[in-house]
């Protein structure tokens, strides 16, 4: 069984990040904007400085195979408001804490291995370790990524419906919801 590593992110995994981010299959599906860069750059700090990324909600975290970073995890608890989609509201758990979830392996040399979905089952299971109070996660690829969608389905995540994306740097196009319980 492959052993994985899960890590927050710190000053030492910033310039791997950041080339992550330059890259064209990374690209194509993650936010490569400024105003994402520096969110990373404040969470790496500690967050003593507000974020207008989505108000600073996300945790970042390293995903490492024989001490080797490959891959980029980003978390957010998932809060009832009035700007959450009310598709979204409808999954969130009655019983503890849900929890957003982004995922890409930067690190080209990983691509291809089938490392994602098993990396994507030892993340949920660490990250529920680490919070016992968590026992949902959302997940949500743009309909233009089969691939992502169908790595998503084998570490556990059930297609909801697809929807209109909303905010950010994708908004006007469509993603699935996926959901883990």
């Amino acid at each position: 069984m492959t052993q994985f590593k899960f890590q927050k992110i710190n000053l030492k995994h910033k310039d791997t990040i950041f080339s992550w981010l330059d890259k064209p299959h990374v690209k194509e599906f993650w936010d490569n904007s400024p105003e994402h860069r520096e969110d990373i750059l404040i969470f790496i700090d500690g967050r003593v400085k507000q974020s207008t990324y989505f108000n600073g909600i996300f945790t970042y975290w390293i995903a490492s195979i024989h001490d080797e970073p490959f891959a980029l995890i980003m978390t957010a608890e998932v809060l009832e408001d009035e700007d959450l989609p009310q598709l979204w509201k409808k999954h969130l758990s009655k019983t503890g804490k849900t929890y957003s979830l982004d995922f890409c392996i930067g690190n080209k040399k990983y691509l291809g291995k089938g490392l994602a979905a098993p990396t994507l089952r030892a993340f949920t299971d660490y990250f529920l370790k680490e919070n016992n109070d968590a026992d949902t996660f959302i997940i949500d690829p743009d309909e233009n990524n089969p691939r992502a969608a169908h790595v998503y389905e084998k570490a556990g995540f059930k297609f909801v419906e697809k929807f209109p994306v909303e905010k950010g740097v994708f908004k006007g196009q469509n993603s699935w919801l996926m959901v883990k319980n």
